[in-house]
């Protein structure tokens, strides 16, 4: 299991604060977060411009990437990097 994503399932449905590898930081509200086996997929949105926002990985070994919605689908923002409640 994935720890960033345990972290962001365990503070669900309380706001999270992501940073990612470039730097970056997003705070989110929480509107799902869900483990299907090793996998996981959450959803927030940004409590600044109320981006939608979504958060996926395959596993321990995978990566938690973040990805916004855009008016022509995903794009992919970043790697997370820590995650801790806002």
């Amino acid at each position: 299991m994935n720890t960033l994503a345990k972290r962001i399932h365990n503070v669900a449905p309380e706001p999270v604060r992501l940073r990612l590898d470039g730097g970056d930081e997003i705070d989110l509200d929480m509107r799902s977060a869900e483990f299907f086996q090793e996998s996981f997929q959450a959803e927030g949105v940004d409590r600044d411009g109320g981006t939608t926002y979504r958060m996926v990985t395959d596993g321990e070994d995978d990566p938690l990437l973040v990805a916004r919605a855009t008016a022509s689908g995903w794009e992919v923002v970043g790697e997370v990097t820590d995650v801790e409640p806002v």
